[in-house]
């Protein structure tokens, strides 16, 4: 009987809890961009960059159809502000995921 009535004590007590924090946080919402590089030269690097106002997330390439070339970087910018990729002997194109807040 003691044990129920702990965790009987236990539940109301935390179900108030729950219900504050299951409330939504007052926050701006995010939206999310994404920017393409131009096509690089054969083996050259592509860059994709966030405009101002926006912060990278994250990135990626692209590489012509049916090619199989080994990507030698896939990455962000020192400064997290850009994307770039390079592949061994074909051109690529870089993709920056920015996100801006509204």
């Amino acid at each position: 009987m003691r044990v129920r009535k702990g965790l009987a004590a236990g539940l109301l007590l935390i179900t108030p809890a729950l219900g504050l924090a299951a409330a939504a946080p007052a926050v701006a919402a995010e939206t999310a961009l994404v920017v393409q590089g131009e096509p690089s030269l054969p083996g050259g690097l592509s860059q994709a960059t966030c405009p101002s106002g926006t912060h990278l997330t994250g990135g990626g390439y692209q590489l012509p159809a049916g090619t199989h070339d080994t990507v030698t970087y896939n990455g962000p910018s020192a400064d997290a502000s850009s994307w770039y990729a390079r592949a061994d002997h074909t051109a690529v194109k870089a993709f920056a995921v920015c996100e801006t807040e509204d």
